[in-house]
């Protein structure tokens, strides 16, 4: 006997035929089953009966890529101004300003609207420059007026990656710097090759530990925005568990929009003029390594002995103004690291002569 469909009812009748023979072989052979579908039917009968037996509507499937409307107009309106950049670049430009949406669902956006190829998104643009509508505003971010309206370490600190060239039996490098406006503390970890550069998992094991010696907390972090450079701040969730973890302000800027944020160009062309500018005239320098190793001493160097030579901060260095604030928060300086205290009396005696 077969049946030409296996309803709830027929499934029943099946399986009460093998139950009473006690052969399951017999059974599948006879209704032309296999032994695989007779217990996938078993299992959903001792389950939940002849209701377990009742075919089931395939579920609608999910859709994890769809795209909000805010997002896919975020999308197009970058796709005017930036038609050369596809996908990839797309998403991390949304990702620095905040919009959660993966590079597949950017791809599937410009799928939609026949903008996957590039001469697509050229041709999209210039019709868009010929019939324009409403700019959306661009988000800005808070934006000191002056240096002066920094009133602490810790107050606003800038970072941002830069390609500082490649030298002769040296090779590349690329400068991560973080820069303290208000007491000129430079901070900066160097890189031969730009796969390397690790900016969280360096500010994570680095910056923090710093902050939490000195009893210190960051108000303000501004980071540069550029484009070689943007995947490097964006990529993974470190940046954003960082970022909530020391409940700092965060924010991207394009350029400097003040004098206060200017000044990390003023500190990284005091870097290139005094040390990257004599690194090719020192012939012991002639490895990575090397380089490293001497700028070290350097930044250490500027940080706890060049003396501020301007403003209400005159005659201090960066360090000492750092550890006037650690001071007034009540840090403990007996846990000072002795590296630290070493280059402080090292200041001292450089005072007393």
């Amino acid at each position: 006997m077969k049946f030409e469909g296996f309803n709830a009812h027929s499934k029943h009748i099946i399986i009460k035929h093998a139950l009473k023979h006690k052969n399951v072989s017999l059974t599948c052979e006879l209704y032309g089953i296999s032994r695989t579908t007779f217990y996938n039917w078993f299992k959903a009968y001792q389950k939940s009966g002849v209701t377990g037996l009742q075919s089931k509507e395939p579920q609608k499937p999910k859709m994890p890529n769809k795209v909000s409307k805010t997002i896919e107009n975020e999308i197009l309106t970058y796709i005017e101004r930036y038609p050369a950049d596809g996908p990839k670049r797309i998403y991390y430009e949304l990702k620095s300003e905040g919009f959660d949406i993966g590079e597949s669902g950017i791809y599937n956006v410009l799928k939609r609207h026949s903008l996957s190829k590039k001469q697509e998104r050229i041709k999209y643009s210039k019709d868009k420059a010929l019939n324009p509508k409403e700019k959306r505003k661009k988000r800005t971010a808070p934006i000191f007026a002056s240096a002066e309206d920094i009133k602490y370490p810790g107050h606003c600190l800038i970072q941002r990656i830069d390609f500082i060239g490649k030298f002769d039996g040296i090779g590349k490098i690329y400068q991560y710097s973080l820069y303290d406006v208000y007491s000129k503390l430079g901070v900066v970890k160097l890189y031969n090759k730009k796969q390397d550069i690790d900016v969280w998992y360096f500010f994570e094991h680095k910056i923090m530990y710093l902050l939490k010696t000195f009893n210190l907390d960051i108000e303000y972090l501004f980071t540069k925005k550029t484009k070689v450079f943007l995947p490097y701040f964006v990529k993974g969730n470190k940046q954003k568990e960082i970022i909530e973890e020391l409940k700092v302000n965060h924010h991207f800027v394009e350029s400097e929009e003040s004098t206060a944020l200017e000044s990390i160009n003023e500190f990284n062309e005091f870097l290139v003029k005094e040390f990257y500018n004599k690194v090719q005239a020192e012939n012991n320098i002639n490895s990575f390594a090397k380089v490293e190793r001497e700028f070290h001493k350097f930044l250490r160097s500027y940080n706890f002995l060049r003396p501020i030579t301007s403003g209400a901060k005159k005659g201090k260095t960066p360090a000492e103004v750092v550890l006037q604030k650690a001071e007034e928060n009540g840090a403990d300086f007996s846990t000072l690291p002795l590296w630290i205290l070493a280059l402080l009396n090292q200041k001292k005696r450089v005072d007393f002569k």
